[in-house]
């Protein structure tokens, strides 16, 4: 999909993702005329205790399949391996990712492909659809806030799953000077790509006037998040992608000019 120049132009977009997540969603919207706000609302950092991910990395010849839920959990893990000091091959290990943006996070920081995405992007979804041999053997890399739906999907369908911490996602900090933004009307939207970004957005930025603003998610999950923090105009593409997310708002905010 070819982005329209004009179709954000000269709006102001919150992104309020990881810093070292930033960057992809901030060229987007630039691509698509429009100007990136950054305002991180989340930061990942190590697990409170690295010892059950550290064994499950010593022994990856273990298992059949690493199910990454996020783009943060590819990142911890390279993270995780240097830290080590350890070189791993990834090719001998099958890659299942939630979506098109983990599986981009896991090209980016594993240096291979993903070998399964499920057609609606969802833990649970990848769960239930993932192709399993009886028996097969899952590592499932996650954050500590992380619900067990997936886990548990894949443990009924008989696969024996190794789920650990592999970081936490806390409250983010620095960035623009968003309340002063919002009170002077110079914010067209926000952007959410993870429910905590969502959580954390509203501990960083109570102001009422920020639930008025077009709140552009990711996806589904994301969105519903939104919606429970009070979000009012709330965008959610059909497909979870960064670009489809960004031409969803685009829609939407021509749809209100024209009203």
């Amino acid at each position: 999909m070819q982005a329209d120049p004009s179709a954000l132009a000269g709006k102001r977009i919150a992104v309020t993702r990881a810093r070292h997540q930033a960057p992809p969603l901030a060229a987007l919207i630039r691509e698509f005329g429009g100007i990136p706000i950054a305002y991180p609302c989340i930061a990942i950092i190590s697990a409170a205790d690295p010892r059950p991910l550290d064994s499950a990395l010593m022994r990856l010849d273990d298992f059949d399949w690493l199910a990454l839920t996020s783009g943060n959990a590819a990142y911890a893990l390279a993270a995780r391996l240097s830290g080590l000091g350890q070189a791993v091959d990834w090719s001998r290990l099958k890659i299942a990712v939630v979506g098109a943006a983990t599986g981009a996070e896991a090209q980016r920081h594993l240096g291979r492909e993903a070998d399964f995405l499920p057609a609606v992007f969802s833990a649970a979804e990848m769960a239930r659809q993932l192709p399993l041999d009886p028996g097969a053997r899952i590592l499932l890399p996650q954050s500590d806030r992380a619900a067990s739906a997936a886990a548990d999907i894949l443990r009924a369908r008989g696969a024996h799953v190794s789920a650990c911490s592999a970081y936490r996602t806390v409250r983010g900090r620095g960035g623009a000077d968003l309340p002063r933004l919002l009170a002077r009307g110079r914010l067209a939207a926000l952007s959410f790509t993870s429910p905590s970004s969502v959580y954390f957005f509203r501990q960083r930025c109570p102001a009422p006037a920020a639930l008025e603003l077009p709140a552009a998610c990711i996806g589904p999950v994301t969105a519903a998040a939104a919606r429970r923090q009070g979000f009012c105009d709330v965008l959610c593409p059909p497909r979870a992608r960064l670009r489809f997310m960004l031409s969803a708002l685009a829609q939407g905010l021509r749809d209100t000019s024209d009203a």
